[in-house]
């Protein structure tokens, strides 16, 4: 019976970890003159390995703060059909994974000021999908999720440095 108690106690505290995220860094996306939203990096309280960040191997959540007075629906499925795409290798890539950013897009709204939705990244189980705290997605697929989350956290340089800011202070 111990031994069921010490499994139990060990999924727990792992899930209320998950539960507090810790900001990482920031940095604001822009659309040539527009600054839309900023993007905070987080991570569970207590891992922060900026390897496995890097490489999109450990859980993390890109929370997006809707800067912009109003995104419509449009603007957001554009947006995010090139960020994806543009990280995608080449027409095949973009063909095969066409249904699954079709559902994305669907179900994102239109963005305004102060809106925040959060996307968790998993590597083995996908990309959640919050709005207002509320699940509306969950994106299943290596190759796409791996692909918006470089389109992030890869998007150039000072990007990536403001949003692993914490982490490279630290040296880690």
């Amino acid at each position: 019976m111990s031994i069921l108690f010490m499994i139990t106690l060990l999924i727990s505290s792992q899930t209320s970890e998950q539960d507090q995220w810790v900001k990482l860094g920031e940095a604001e996306i822009s659309w040539g003159y527009k600054t839309p939203y900023r993007i905070n990096l987080m991570a569970p309280k207590g891992v922060h390995n900026i390897e496995d960040i890097r490489n999109g191997m450990q859980i993390i959540q890109f929370d997006l703060e809707w800067l912009a007075p109003h995104t419509s629906k449009e603007q957001v499925a554009d947006h995010f059909r090139q960020l994806i795409n543009e990280q995608l290798d080449g027409p095949e890539s973009i063909k095969f994974n066409k249904t699954i950013l079709n559902k994305l897009v669907k179900k994102l709204p239109e963005a305004n000021r102060y809106d925040r939705w959060q996307f968790i990244y998993s590597p083995d189980s996908g990309t959640e999908i919050n709005i207002a705290g509320v699940k509306v997605h969950m994106m299943i697929g290596s190759e796409i999720n791996r692909a918006l989350h470089h389109a992030w956290m890869y998007r150039d340089p000072v990007t990536t440095s403001k949003l692993l800011t914490r982490l490279l202070k630290l040296g880690k």
